[in-house]
């Protein structure tokens, strides 16, 4: 009797270790991003960059005005980065054509916001590539 509760105790001792280091380990990893096929988690680093200067343009309708900076998180590549320097023209005109075709109910509230941050974002992802733009964030919005 008295080896079998040796034996449930040692069980149990072991079943809580390994809870524990599953659990630690889903807390640990979960600050980086894997990227690859299942089994390899390479582990990338991404960075934020704003993009450059203040987005001002006109809203469909009663003469609105829509004034906003953006961020672009993206993966920390020398040449991702370099490519976005040089076309940056060619992304602010796109984001601006986006920003045209609003109305102030479009882009007003939580929703808008998110809205935009979306549509920012594919238009982004369609000049970069989806594995290369993490997330576009609006930290400034102004709608006068």
């Amino acid at each position: 009797m008295k080896g079998n509760k040796l034996i449930i105790f040692a069980l149990a001792l072991v079943v809580t270790g390994v809870l524990i280091l599953v659990a630690v380990l889903i807390v640990v990893g979960s600050d980086s991003i894997s990227i690859g096929e299942a089994g390899s988690n390479k582990e990338v680093k991404t960075v934020i960059v704003p993009a450059k200067g203040e987005f001002r343009t006109e809203l469909i309708g009663a003469r609105s005005f829509i004034y906003m900076n953006i961020h672009i998180e993206t993966l920390e590549d020398k040449k991702l980065l370099e490519v976005m320097e040089r076309r940056d023209p060619e992304a602010r005109s796109k984001v601006l054509d986006i920003l045209r075709d609003k109305t102030v109910e479009d882009v007003n509230g939580t929703q808008g916001k998110i809205s935009l941050e979306r549509e920012i974002l594919d238009c982004y992802r369609s000049l970069y590539g989806k594995e290369g733009i993490i997330n576009i964030y609006i930290d400034d919005i102004i709608i006068q």
